[in-house]
């Protein structure tokens, strides 16, 4: 038993010790800083993938007092820790207890939305700027693309739309502000949703091929919906339809659907990878074209997404890959 302590002590130094150079790497280096908040929290899931949470703490502590050196102030260092480090200790703790892959993928976002939060809170308290300062800024530099836009236009608008450019603009502003307000929560959920994915799979490669710990890294043509998800989501939707989106509960069931539609439109694109990937081996190919009909699928974006909304809906239910629930 002593024997087994040191050992995680000593691994606990040596993580500790990686991760502050990988918070080094991230600061100045900015090329590396590109993908740093998913990398840094990689020798913490590791840590936490071969010996729990028993030497988690003290090392996550660790690494809190020296990123206040090397962020410069204790927000930062908060920052830092609740960003990259402490989801990283999450989802390896989770995958090293081999828990099914949803519960590990809701943990992990779950850490990181905790980090969203301290930032918006950080703006709102201390620096002066909370979200309708954002929302402010984000209309401005819309709206001053948009006069560009309209500008070259001209009086075609006026005859095809039949208002002015300046009426046109001012409905388009008014109508992305109201979504945009609307569906703040889900945008900040599906960010630590798709931050918290990225962690996990490079968390989850490196440890694997490393061979630290064993864990199970589940492809991302393996994911499939529970069918209650589904059907939480059908039931919302139709809800949703009957309810008003300016109170409260329609506001609040709003962000739900989407946040479960999102959660199915991304499991359909899964069940188009498993197809897919018998015709085309490469992972990285596959990942760019479906990056490629996402920026440049325009006017069909809504079509491409009710597409993969239903397959990842029928899916849930039909199992047509024969693969059961994610684990």
């Amino acid at each position: 038993m002593k024997k087994e302590s040191t050992r995680a002590l000593r691994e606990g130094a040596m993580m500790v010790a990686l991760t502050v150079i990988l918070m080094l790497l991230n600061k100045y280096m900015p090329l590396f800083s590109l993908i740093g908040v998913f990398v840094c929290g990689v020798p913490m899931a590791a840590l936490a993938a071969r010996n729990g949470f028993k030497v988690i703490i003290p090392a996550v502590v660790s690494v809190f007092l020296v990123a206040i050196l090397v962020d410069g102030g204790v927000i930062a260092a908060v920052s830092t820790i609740l960003m990259s480090v402490l989801p990283g200790a999450v989802a390896g703790y989770m995958m090293g207890r081999h828990e099914k892959f949803f519960m590990t993928l809701f943990a992990t976002s779950l850490a990181v939305c905790v980090g969203w939060i301290f930032e918006l809170a950080v703006l709102e308290l201390l620096v002066g700027r909370g979200v309708d300062e954002l929302f402010a800024e984000v209309m401005q530099q819309t709206q001053t693309m948009l006069n560009t836009t309209l500008a070259a236009l001209g009086d075609a608008l006026s005859k095809a739309e039949g208002m002015t450019p300046e009426a046109f603009a001012k409905t388009f502003i008014d109508m992305l502000e109201f979504t945009m307000r609307l569906y703040f929560p889900s945008i900040v959920v599906v960010s630590s949703m798709f931050s918290g994915y990225i962690i996990i799979r490079i968390s989850g490669f490196i440890i694997k091929r490393t061979k630290l710990a064993d864990v199970n890294v589940l492809p991302f043509s393996h994911l499939r919906a529970p069918g209650s998800v589904a059907f939480v989501a059908v039931v919302s939707y139709f809800i949703a339809m009957l309810s008003d989106t300016s109170s409260i509960f329609g506001s609040v069931l709003a962000n739900v659907v989407f946040i479960l539609y999102m959660i199915l439109g991304i499991c359909g694109l899964s069940f188009i990878d498993f197809r897919l990937k018998n015709s085309i081996k490469a992972s990285v190919l596959r990942f760019l074209i479906y990056a490629a009909v996402l920026l440049f699928g325009g006017i069909f974006m809504g079509i491409i997404s009710n597409i993969l909304i239903i397959i990842g809906i029928l899916d849930s239910s039909r199992d047509f890959r024969k693969i059961g629930i994610s684990e």
